[in-house]
């Protein structure tokens, strides 16, 4: 925040009510809300670090995510308004060959991002045949252990194993969330008043509608996402490979890093659920966005993850 910057009298105000606002408890919170490493916050006071926080995201264009966690939490605070635009918060990006602007909000419940996938027909699977489907709005992440958390917190549900106690290691806060089985992930789902995603409402997400075979293409890319040709044995933050790894919708990690469970079944018994999306532990052949594969419901490994979908407008109830 330098003497130059128009908006620096807001940033001193902004930093003044999050130090009155949050005490240092609710700020780790917070920064597990908004997917950051408390532990990476410069300074050992609650002012320094609340103005690292500050400094963070501005520098990364994401204040406007601060803002908008902030006030769903504490509302009756008079925050200020910043002029920033964000990945979060405008909707000007443009769909492949459709024009329609991708749509954005944040889900208050979860601190996902959302993305709205307009209504229209699509390419989809191996045999290229058209589809349509509704608008349905759909997590940009998959949901990290940062998301998860919140609902752990909320619920009493229990942790996954890899955490080892009642909440994620900080250092993996943005990762994915992994050793969730798929009962788990829908019960997640259904917490936050979403679904899972049936593989249609999946593909269309990662491939838009030219019927690309990757994301960003059709090209395989170096760099472009966590399979196992990037020799990184592990998980890796959400959107690492963001935004040059992109689904046309702006949906980061649908081509490795985790595999995503689907509410489809890949198995006439309906035992296996599909997954899609490939992961950190397989080659790119498998991270094709026509790919399928399955497995048992109970199964929890390092590898599967998921992220839901909601079929309805933001700020309208469920259909009946």
């Amino acid at each position: 925040m330098t003497q130059t910057d128009p908006d620096r009298q807001k940033l001193i105000g902004l930093r003044e009510l999050l130090s009155d606002s949050f005490n240092l408890e609710e700020l780790r919170l917070l920064c597990f809300d908004l997917g950051l490493d408390y532990e990476n916050l410069v300074g050992g006071t609650k002012t320094t670090k609340m103005q690292d926080l500050i400094t963070y995201l501005q520098r990364r264009g994401e204040l406007q995510k601060l803002l908008d966690e902030v006030k769903s939490q504490r509302p009756n605070v008079d925050w200020p308004d910043f002029s920033i635009g964000t990945e979060n918060s405008t909707p000007t990006e443009k769909v492949s060959e459709e024009d329609t602007a991708v749509d954005t909000y944040i889900d208050t419940k979860t601190g996902l991002v959302m993305i709205r996938i307009p209504a229209g027909d699509f390419i989809y699977g191996e045999d290229r045949r058209l589809e349509y489907l509704p608008e349905f709005w759909i997590a940009r992440t998959p949901v990290t252990n940062a998301h998860y958390f919140k609902f752990v917190w909320e619920t009493g549900y229990a942790p996954p194993q890899h955490w080892g106690g009642k909440s994620p290691r900080e250092k993996i806060a943005d990762h994915p969330v992994v050793y969730v089985s798929y009962e788990d992930a829908a019960a997640f789902a259904d917490w936050a008043g979403m679904d899972l995603p049936d593989e249609q409402e999946w593909e269309k997400a990662a491939r838009g509608t030219d019927g690309r075979i990757y994301p960003w293409g059709n090209e395989w890319e170096e760099g472009y996402c966590n399979t196992k040709e990037a020799g990184i044995g592990s998980t890796t933050p959400a959107g690492r490979y963001s935004p040059r790894g992109d689904s046309p919708y702006g949906c980061v990690d649908m081509a490795g890093n985790v595999y995503d469970w689907t509410a489809s079944w890949y198995d006439k018994e309906e035992e296996w659920p599909v997954l899609r999306g490939g992961s950190w532990s397989f080659k790119q052949d498998l991270a094709l966005v026509t790919y399928r594969d399955g497995t048992p419901l109970a199964d929890r490994t390092n590898d599967i993850g998921f992220r839901p979908v909601r079929r309805f407008p933001p700020g309208t109830a469920a259909p009946a």
